[in-house]
C-alpha cells in the first residue's frame, strides 16, 4: 500500500471514550479477522454477540467505514476493533493513554436512542436529559438563557399543598420568558422538564394534602399547561409530552382513591373552560387521566 496511515488515529478524534475502550477489548481477544485489504478498501469481520461486517474505503475526501451491527450513533467498537487490529499489523503503535485522553471525543450528554426511549415512556425520562437534548441532538445549536431546575416551591413531602404556591410557581415559570436570550424551541426542554418537576413535588406531597387542595390544583395545571406553558413554548420537538403525561398520572391516582369527591364538578368546569378556549372540547377527568400513557 502506498502512503498507509494509522487508521486507529484517524478514528480517535470522532469515538466515543467508552466505544474506544470496548473496540480495544475487543482487539486485545482475537475477535477481529481481516478478510482483505489493499490500496482501496479493507474488508473485515468481528466476532460479537453474531459476526459483524467492518468495511473501510479510502476516498480522496477520507475515510469511509460502515459495520453491519444495529448500533447507530457513529462509530462503533467493531470499527475500533478493526482499526487497531489493522494498525498493529501494519506496524502501527496503538494511541498511548495520554493521546486518548487529549483527543478523544466525549460520550455526548444525550444520544438519539435515549431521546427516542424518553419519548416513548415519558413518565421514566432523565428530566436532567430532557433539558439539554436540544443543544446536543440539533446540527445548528443558538446559545440561550439556562433556566432554573424548577420553580421555587417546598419540598417538604410532609407540607399539605396550597393552590396559592403553585400559583405563584406558574407566575415564576411564565417570567423567565423576560430572561435576554430565551428561546421558545432551544429553551423548552427546560421548561417541560421545569414543569414536570413540579409535578413531581405535587405528586410527593399530595398524601399529606386534602383531596379536594390538589384536585383542584390538578385542574389549574391542566389550565396552565394549555394556556401558559404551550404558549411560552415551542414544542414542535414534543417535550410537551413530558408535563402531560405526569399531569395524567396524578390525575388517574386521583380518580382512583377519590372517585366520589364532590370537587371533580369544579375540576370539570375548569378543563372544560380551558380545552374549548383551545379548541380541544369534550376533555374531562378521565380522558386527563389517559395522558399518562401517552406517547410520541
Amino acid at each position: 500500500m502506498k502512503d498507509i496511515q494509522s487508521i486507529a488515529q484517524r478514528l480517535l478524534r470522532n469515538t466515543p471514550e467508552e466505544i474506544w475502550h470496548r473496540g480495544e477489548d475487543y482487539a486485545d481477544s482475537n475477535k477481529v479477522s481481516i478478510v482483505s485489504s489493499d490500496d482501496k478498501k479493507i474488508e473485515a469481520v468481528v466476532k460479537g454477540t453474531k459476526e459483524y461486517s467492518v468495511t473501510f474505503k479510502f476516498r480522496k475526501s477520507g475515510l469511509v467505514y460502515g459495520c453491519s451491527c444495529p448500533y447507530s450513533e457513529g462509530i462503533c467498537k467493531h470499527i475500533v476493533a478493526v482499526a487497531i487490529t489493522w494498525d498493529e499489523q501494519h506496524g502501527f503503535q496503538r494511541p498511548t493513554q495520554d493521546l486518548i485522553k487529549a483527543c478523544i471525543a466525549s460520550s455526548p450528554p444525550v444520544t438519539q436512542r435515549e431521546a427516542n426511549s424518553f419519548y416513548s415512556k415519558p413518565l421514566k425520562a432523565d428530566l436532567d436529559k430532557v433539558r439539554i437534548m436540544s443543544d446536543f441532538l440539533l446540527k445548528s445549536k443558538k446559545r440561550h438563557v439556562i433556566l432554573p431546575k424548577r420553580p421555587k416551591i417546598d419540598t417538604d413531602v410532609n407540607k399539605p399543598l396550597e393552590s396559592t404556591e403553585i400559583q405563584t410557581a406558574f407566575k415564576e415559570m411564565e417570567s423567565w420568558i423576560r430572561r435576554t436570550s430565551y428561546d421558545p424551541y432551544y429553551c423548552a426542554g427546560e421548561m417541560a422538564a421545569a414543569f414536570s418537576e413540579l409535578l413531581e413535588i405535587i405528586e410527593s406531597r399530595m398524601p399529606s394534602s386534602s383531596p379536594d387542595t390538589v384536585i383542584l390544583i390538578m385542574a389549574h395545571c391542566v389550565d396552565w399547561y394549555y394556556r401558559g406553558f404551550n404558549q411560552i413554548v415551542d414544542g414542535s420537538d414534543g417535550v410537551w409530552i413530558f408535563p402531560q403525561a405526569r399531569i395524567g398520572k396524578i390525575v388517574a391516582q386521583l380518580l382512583k382513591k377519590y372517585p366520589d369527591c364532590p370537587t371533580w364538578q369544579e375540576f370539570a368546569k375548569i378543563v372544560k373552560k380551558v380545552s374549548d378556549w383551545w379548541g380541544e372540547p369534550g376533555l374531562d377527568a378521565e380522558a386527563v387521566a389517559e395522558w399518562k400513557d401517552g406517547s410520541l
